[in-house]
């Protein structure tokens, strides 16, 4: 092809400064890709205003999870939890990318430069108290919080995804035609969401500035004891506890349902809050009403397994994982990759675990 002209691979450079004499240049290392995910990590920006609109005291360190209450109640020796997140490429490649759990301070966990100083103490005061009332003030919280956390990584994964379209160099041209198809479509399917959780970003802020709550569902529950793990995140439900379908998200141009997930504590006592907005009756509805038909006293068990099918942003208590049965380990960390490409969803319903995960009473619902 000629010179000047858009290179095969759809990047949208000229062939001459993309794919020409690509497979001359010196081997990609994986190493690289980790390197720049690490330098992307680490610059932040103000969730709550774009624009540096009232930020003030820098961008900080946000805790998705408060740091006093939620992670210090499962925190052991010397303030540490484990993180189901992979650390390194060496423990991805060390373990047959299936790394396990590893330990990790209170100061750094669900750690993300998300948000300026003034934003960070002063937004979510609410909610990093002593107790919540599980409200639609304090859902709104927690999804936005939630939402703004997914975002970064979603930004990070999508400019990370372009260095990754180098991995063919050296490789003859079969090859990089399979890597860039690959990359083309995982970079297709990262903007698309990216885009998506923008526009819900959007709508946390307008509510956050407004007052208004319409439009803003949520459904929460308080046990009467503590859960061995914290959770914030977000994940646009795709099969629900009890395997039925709710969207297809490769298919079509209308947006996905997104909900969140938090899981922390306050004076002793979990709380599993849901929050989302858009539909009543939608994806995230209809995922929440499965979750809420298993029985209570199972719950405990239940939130813990989704936690894991759905998110990564996950902290656990250290002797709660050593102690659990090697089986039930291994289903978690596989529930953990659950969603990728070679380790995809299967819609088998919620089956209670024997001995459970969890054990909890729900002692106050809130919806709304």
């Amino acid at each position: 092809m000629g010179r000047n002209e858009p290179c095969w691979c759809l990047s949208g450079d000229k062939w001459k400064k993309c794919h020409m004499d690509r497979e001359a240049m010196e081997p990609f290392s994986p190493f690289e890709v980790e390197a720049d995910w690490r330098r992307r990590g680490k610059r932040g920006y103000c969730s709550h205003s774009l624009d540096g609109t009232g930020c003030a005291d820098g961008i900080s360190g946000s805790h998705t999870v408060q740091r006093r209450g939620g992670l210090a109640a499962i925190a052991e020796g010397k303030s540490l939890v484990l993180t189901v997140k992979p650390q390194s490429m060496r423990a991805m490649i060390d373990h047959d990318g299936r790394p396990p759990p590893v330990a990790i301070g209170t100061g750094k966990a669900s750690v993300f430069p998300g948000f300026c100083g003034r934003h960070d103490g002063a937004v979510f005061k609410p909610i990093e108290g002593s107790d919540v009332a599980l409200d639609a003030d304090d859902a709104l919280l927690f999804g936005f919080r939630a939402t703004a956390y997914e975002r970064f990584t979603k930004a990070v994964q999508v400019e990370n995804t372009r260095l990754q379209r180098q991995m063919d160099r050296g490789q003859p041209l079969a090859v990089q035609e399979r890597i860039q198809r690959h990359l083309h479509l995982t970079l297709a399917g990262a903007r698309r969401s990216l885009a998506e959780t923008d526009a819900v970003m959007g709508e946390y802020r307008a509510r956050l500035a407004s007052g208004d709550r319409v439009g803003l569902h949520h459904r929460a529950f308080r046990f009467d004891g503590l859960l061995p793990l914290v959770v914030a995140g977000g994940f646009m439900p795709e099969l629900a506890i009890d395997g039925t379908r709710l969207q297809h998200l490769a298919r079509g141009d209308a947006a996905f349902d997104q909900l969140t997930l938090t899981i922390t504590s306050y004076a002793g006592r979990s709380v599993a809050v849901f929050a989302w907005i858009g539909s009543h009756d939608g994806a995230s509805a209809a995922y929440v009403e499965a979750f809420d038909a298993v029985s209570d006293a199972d719950k405990a068990d239940a939130v813990v397994q989704l936690a894991f099918e759905q998110l990564e942003n996950i902290y656990l208590r250290p002797s709660w994982w050593n102690g659990l049965p090697m089986a039930q380990r291994d289903d978690l960390q596989r529930r953990v990759r659950a969603g990728a490409a070679m380790n995809p969803r299967t819609s088998g319903s919620y089956v209670p675990n024997r001995p459970p995960l969890a054990t909890a009473a729900v002692v106050e619902r809130t919806r709304g």
